[in-house]
């Protein structure tokens, strides 16, 4: 509790004085010598999500609620914070192996990231029940995960943001790697970094690149990094966002990775709408993707009259992915229904199949139940896949 005051008084944004860096500092060693008493009980058993009342009329028979054509909700929430004194659990990175596991990354404020593995993924009702396995990266700053499996090579590498100690208010890219064997995966020890801000917009506001996504594009024969930057403030939240979004490629997955642009990422189609910034970028998995011509989804930071949040769009390229044009502006909106789990904001996300109808796709994405002093929790929806089929 003490710990959620001071951040959502000070904001990564404020300045960081002596007194509130010792404040900070002595935070971080509470959470950790009161972790075993905060978790026990919940670390390394089954869990099932914890899930929100849903008063909708329209309810599938296995449990999804029709949005609107070809769009459903789940039971929403599906993971929340279950330690004590966490608040958040965001910006949720869904993995598939081939031999049918799948696997959840998300990350904490004081535990940096967690992981989950799904109980039964093929089991109809069982799509949400997960078991919590712990933390793959330990750090705390360590944020916005994304997991990519290498079948070739049985590796799974895991990009995130980590922020700088000991202020926390700078960020850089890293990538932990792990060995994949009968659905089980170990991790190495050694982090290697990827990528930090150089740029002028990387630097705007603050010194900051994170929300990684990676992938190989066949025809350039390289893989892709798409990567937020920069940071603003939002002052009814009390949180910090990024701005713009860059592009980087490398000859291996590890890099080194060199910027195809020195400016941000173009994305046509959000001149006159309310967006000031832009979260993240990542192609649709699951779709049959002609790599030249992607399908993406990005969330873009939004201002109303004041009033701050985040909504999932729908976009595509024509040109290899070196930008994208809007498709869909209000893919996944927030509810602005007082205290429900996303009445404010949808952001960090990740796709697949879903498990249960292969016909649509499954956004894993976190919401937020309000502006300053609100909580954080990860939901699903699923999108037919002929509505993300846009030209």
């Amino acid at each position: 509790f003490i710990g959620r005051v001071f951040f959502q008084t000070f904001g990564q944004h404020s300045e960081m004085t002596p007194s509130r860096t010792l404040c900070f500092l002595s935070l971080v060693w509470l959470t950790f010598a009161t972790r075993a008493y905060a978790q026990s009980g919940t670390s390394g058993t089954s869990e099932k999500a914890s899930r929100a009342n849903n008063n909708s009329p329209s309810t599938t028979a296995s449990g999804w609620v029709d949005i609107r054509d070809g769009v459903q909700d789940a039971d929403n929430p599906i993971l929340t914070p279950t330690d004590r004194l966490e608040w958040i659990l965001g910006d949720p990175s869904l993995l598939d192996l081939d031999t049918g596991e799948r696997y959840v990354f998300a990350n904490e404020v004081f535990h940096g990231i967690i992981w989950y593995k799904a109980k039964e993924v093929n089991a109809g009702g069982g799509e949400f029940q997960y078991e919590k396995l712990g933390r793959v990266v330990g750090y705390p700053g360590a944020v916005r995960p994304f997991a990519h499996f290498d079948a070739s090579t049985k590796m799974v590498h895991l990009f995130y943001e980590q922020y700088a100690f000991p202020l926390y208010n700078k960020s850089k890219i890293w990538m932990k790697s792990g060995k994949v064997s009968d659905g089980e995966i170990s991790w190495e020890k050694n982090d290697v970094m990827i990528l930090e801000p150089k740029l002028s917009w990387e630097k705007e506001g603050l010194a900051r690149v994170g929300n990684p996504y990676v992938f190989f594009h066949p025809s350039k024969e390289q893989y892709v990094l798409y990567y937020s930057a920069g940071s603003q403030h939002l002052p009814d939240s009390k949180v910090d966002e990024p701005i713009s979004l860059g592009m980087a490629v490398a000859d291996s997955i590890d890099g080194p990775y060199t910027r195809v642009d020195n400016s941000p990422l173009v994305i046509e189609g959000l001149d006159g709408t309310n967006t000031i910034g832009l979260g993240s970028l990542k192609l649709v998995k699951g779709l049959e993707q002609d790599f030249d011509k992607p399908i993406a989804m990005i969330n873009r930071i939004t201002s109303v009259d004041g009033v701050t949040g985040s909504t999932i769009s729908l976009v595509n390229s024509g040109n290899k992915g070196n930008s994208f044009k809007v498709a869909t502006l209000d893919l996944i909106e927030p509810t602005l229904v007082d205290k429900d789990w996303k009445e404010a904001y949808c952001y960090g996300f990740d796709t697949g199949v879903d498990a249960e109808d292969d016909n649509f796709i499954l956004v894993l994405y976190n919401g937020r139940n309000g502006w300053a002093h609100a909580t954080e929790t990860v939901g699903a929806t699923r999108i037919r896949k002929d509505l993300l089929m846009t030209e």
